[in-house]
């Protein structure tokens, strides 16, 4: 399979009437929308989609003064955008680091905001669409309960099934960090007062960066890193009942000692009964492995030794920041590796908890050469994609980098023999970050924060899956 230049890129140079003789004229879009003269930088772009082709974008800017939470949408997966993006947030302190879900007309969003007390302590602040992200509700809904700002609330994540929506964040209102969990069943209109998810003393250790899913059936899934034992381990708990109630935690990341080396960056998928946890883990040595752990009951148990998920040597090489999606039985995990001393991508298949094939690198320029970080992972009925941040034509150093993706059309037991731009500037010439994907009717859709314009904007492309954005010299 090789790449398929997109042709339509040739007509938009010749009708764009701003294109001179010698401009490149690119395709991707800016979403936004803080008009051509805006120096302010957005961050935190995050993105969702619905089978029914609508996307929402969401990140913080400052375009006005003060960080606020904006949000564009498409009704089209991504063709066209709201010519002005919506203020999601309306308090007077800074909001950022926001999250997005939609189901069906709902959008849901979540992030943290200052505006409580003095201390400049963060909240989770949370609102919601009932429209298709066209209005939203006239109040924020401040979920934690701190209405004095008086401790820290930090990296809420959201997720939603039918009727349900569920935020978890961690919390230092108890001392160290715990994990907190806000549920609603009533499409996100009202939500019960936080749980606290970890089961260890309440504020004594360090409990962070909590990852969540729902399966729609009224199980809601929380990993996390936690340090009660001294070094970081990777715990978690399930409820099921809708996030009354949730089960005594459990640690995941066995074959160790509790505490003895740290596990880091979870990240968690479950589909159809199926629970999977993956992170980067210290057990071997200095370099990082990555491993997995897997429930096939709804949480209830789980393998007594983690997976390793890596087969070079282990503990001799990083492998790290893997990110998982599961599509028809099959988890596919993917994450960036160092074995050839510059950073790779590796992607490897997972059924039943136990890899069924070999590894395979995705990226293809020479291996250890263009440092590939940051998978992103997304899987359709037909297509399975990974993408990532790439500097293979960051020819000065500056840290510039590309978006590249591959893609398998058998659900990872074959890959494209070449990868493909995402981005279509010229190479090596910006930043791009903070990658978002999904997948459409087998259309590739990707946002992020990109550095173009010499500053932060928010960008989005959408290709078909097996074509390359490219970009053109008007007048060639």
């Amino acid at each position: 399979m090789s790449a398929r230049p997109i042709l339509y890129l040739l007509a938009l140079a010749a009708c764009d009437p701003g294109a001179q003789q010698g401009d490149l004229v690119s395709s991707d879009q800016r979403v936004d929308m803080a008009g051509p003269d805006d120096e302010k930088d957005a961050s935190g772009t995050e993105m969702c989609n619905t089978p029914a082709g609508y996307v929402y974008v969401v990140w913080s800017d400052d375009r006005d003064g003060t960080p606020a939470v904006w949000l564009n949408r498409s009704t089209d997966a991504g063709r066209s955008w709201m010519p002005a993006a919506v203020q999601v947030s309306h308090g007077q302190g800074a909001a950022v680091n926001p999250d997005v879900a939609c189901v069906n007309d709902s959008v849901y969003v979540v992030w943290e905001d200052d505006r409580d007390g003095e201390l400049e302590n963060h909240n989770i602040y949370y609102n919601v669409s009932a429209d298709r992200g066209q209005t939203w509700s006239a109040q924020d809904v401040a979920l934690d309960d701190d209405e004095d700002g008086k401790a820290m609330s930090l990296g809420p994540q959201i997720a939603a099934a039918g009727t349900q929506v569920h935020i978890a964040w961690y919390d230092a209102v108890n001392g160290a960090y715990d994990i907190l969990v806000a549920s609603s069943t009533d499409q996100g209109l009202s939500f019960a007062a936080p749980v606290r998810v970890d089961s260890d003393v309440a504020g004594e250790a360090y409990s962070a960066s909590p990852q969540i899913a729902i399966d729609g059936m009224s199980h809601v899934y929380v990993a996390w890193e936690d340090s009660r034992r001294g070094l970081s381990d990777v715990y978690f708990a399930v409820s099921a009942d809708a996030g009354r109630t949730y089960s005594q935690d459990k640690r995941l990341d066995g074959g160790d000692d509790a505490g003895s080396h740290n596990s880091f960056a979870p990240r968690l998928a479950a589909a159809d009964g199926q629970v999977y946890v993956v992170w980067h883990d210290e057990r071997n040595g200095a370099g990082r492995d990555v491993f997995l752990n897997w429930s096939g009951d709804h949480g209830v148990s789980w393998q007594g030794e983690a997976t390793r998920v890596d087969s070079d040597g282990a503990g001799f090489f990083d492998s790290l920041y893997p990110d998982l999606a599961i599509g028809a039985g099959v988890a596919h995990i993917a994450w960036e590796d160092a074995r050839s001393a510059g950073y790779d991508i590796y992607y490897r298949r997972v059924v039943d908890g136990v890899p069924d094939a070999p590894e395979v690198r995705l990226d293809t320029d020479g291996a250890g050469f263009g440092q590939s970080l940051h998978p992103k992972v997304a899987v359709g009925e037909a297509n399975l994609v990974v993408a990532w941040q790439d500097r293979r034509d960051d020819a000065g150093g500056y840290g510039y980098n590309d978006l590249y993706y591959n893609f398998s059309e058998d659900m990872g037991l074959t890959w494209s023999r070449d990868d493909l731009r995402v981005d279509n500037i010229e190479e090596g010439t910006s930043y791009a970050v903070e990658l978002n994907v999904g997948l459409h009717r087998g259309e590739l859709l990707a946002a992020w924060t990109d550095g173009r314009r010499g500053n932060a904007d928010v960008y989005f492309h959408h290709l078909q899956v097996g074509e390359a954005a490219s970009y053109v010299v008007a007048g060639e």
